[in-house]
């Protein structure tokens, strides 16, 4: 891919979910801003590669974008050394594998599964080229998502505001945010204490995440729908009762289910009780991707 030269009150949003688009979200005043006001965020500058006149792309590419197929050669995120946590997560969202690696790319992945404010994401999804200050620079983004609201952000897990503390990597990371910016993408640094948020969190995500490929019935589908359908909030309890009358255990993993499958929404920050308001998420429709 090349990106072209150009002469622009929800449950889930504690873990940073802007509807702004083409921003660079990090409070850290030590990374610098490469903001060029002359040059406009717009989506039509990600185009593929093509060849019409020989140089013309390389004259004209703002960087190059390379999609990594996972176990490829051209990946050298994941490897069999290291002391780090690796992980290969299926997943129902996005029907492929995750491999990530370390906690807080696990972390991240599980929110992102089961989060309904999250229609698409990918883990170590590219390799992006460019030259700054006269240099090469090769960057490999940790995650890209699609949210409901339109927005699509590319992120950079780090444990702790340590691990940015190198002058030279601060400004690799605000020519990526530029170049994220340009084609109207948000770029963000998250860290593990961001990722875990409040203590309700986890448990939340990991009582979601294991019921995202429950097998429903047609009767439980079909009893979503109506309340989907209905666009009036109910309390937890009501809704499990109304979904598996007789069988609480049964209704509590329908609901979870149908939160991962982005159906209804949830506050996931808060304990799960059966006065927690249930949401219904109507399908969005979006042309705005990132799989390229």
């Amino acid at each position: 891919m090349n990106l072209q030269n150009s002469a622009d009150t929800a449950p889930w949003r504690r873990i940073p979910l802007e509807a702004g688009r083409g921003r660079f979200h990090h409070p850290d005043p030590r990374v610098p801003s490469l903001l060029d006001e002359a040059e406009p965020a717009t989506a039509t500058r990600l185009q593929r590669s093509k060849e019409r006149w020989e140089g013309l792309a390389e004259a004209s590419r703002l960087a190059q974008i390379t999609v990594l197929q996972h176990g490829g050669h051209d990946r050298p995120i994941v490897t069999r050394g290291g002391k780090h946590l690796r992980s290969r997560m299926g997943s129902r969202k996005t029907g492929l594998q995750q491999v990530v690696e370390g906690r807080g790319h696990r972390d991240l992945t599980m929110f992102n599964e089961v989060c309904p404010a999250v229609l698409d994401y990918q883990a170590h999804p590219f390799k992006i080229e460019f030259q700054l200050g006269g240099d090469r620079k090769v960057y490999y983004p940790d995650h890209i998502r699609l949210l409901r609201t339109g927005v699509i952000e590319l992120i950079e897990v780090k444990r702790t505001p340590a691990d940015i503390a190198d002058p030279e990597y601060r400004e690799k990371l605000a020519g990526v945010a530029e170049i994220a910016r340009r084609v109207d993408w948000n770029f963000r640094i998250l860290y593990q204490a961001d990722i875990d948020g409040p203590p309700n969190r986890k448990a939340n995500v990991e009582a979601i995440y294991m019921r995202r490929f429950m097998l429903l019935s047609r009767e439980e589908q079909m009893a979503i729908s109506e309340f989907v359908m209905a666009e009036q909030p109910l309390p937890w309890g009501d809704l499990r009762s109304r979904i598996c009358p007789g069988d609480a255990r049964r209704g509590q993993a329908t609901l979870y289910c149908n939160v991962a499958l982005g159906r209804i929404s949830i506050d996931l920050d808060a304990p799960i009780t059966d006065a927690s308001i249930v949401a219904p998420c109507n399908p969005v429709p979006t042309r705005r991707g990132f799989r390229i």
